[in-house]
């Protein structure tokens, strides 16, 4: 994995723990922010990226604190990509569905719209899971800056 962690770098480890979810969700708005996205959208990016992490943490860690994932931040032209790297079990979020937004308000539901959200703020989702020549599971949730 990945060890380096500067303000300079577009790139942040952190152990599999929700406690380190801040630092992520900082160093993606940041990033969102420097390339010229509102503080309001990047604060959305930010929260995007913080679910998946979540859903990481839980789905493909399993709570495994000893485990590590990397969050990258590449920029082309008007293309803003978090990449999520994850050694873990493979979990892809496009695999669930929307939830009925109407049924779950009706039975009062907690938890389960972290996918949903993240569909809504990002304009593309990929998932790659790992394979013989890459090692890492890659989610990849992409922003077009307007």
């Amino acid at each position: 994995m990945y060890s380096r962690n500067d303000t300079y770098s577009n790139l942040i480890c952190a152990p599999g723990k929700y406690s380190e979810l801040r630092k992520v969700r900082k160093f993606v708005s940041t990033k969102a922010e420097l390339f010229g996205f509102g503080a309001d959208e990047a604060n959305q990016i930010a929260l995007a990226v913080d679910e998946a992490c979540t859903n990481l943490i839980q789905h493909a860690y399993h709570l495994d604190k000893s485990k590590q994932f990397c969050v990258e931040v590449e920029t082309s032209g008007r293309r803003f990509v978090v990449k999520i790297l994850d050694d873990g079990e493979p979990f892809n979020p496009l695999d669930v569905n929307s939830p009925n937004m109407k049924k779950y308000l009706k039975e009062f539901r907690k938890g389960g719209l972290g996918i949903h959200l993240m569909k809504l703020v990002m304009d593309d989702i990929k998932y790659s899971p790992s394979s013989k020549s890459r090692p890492q599971n890659v989610l990849k949730l992409i922003k077009l800056l307007q």
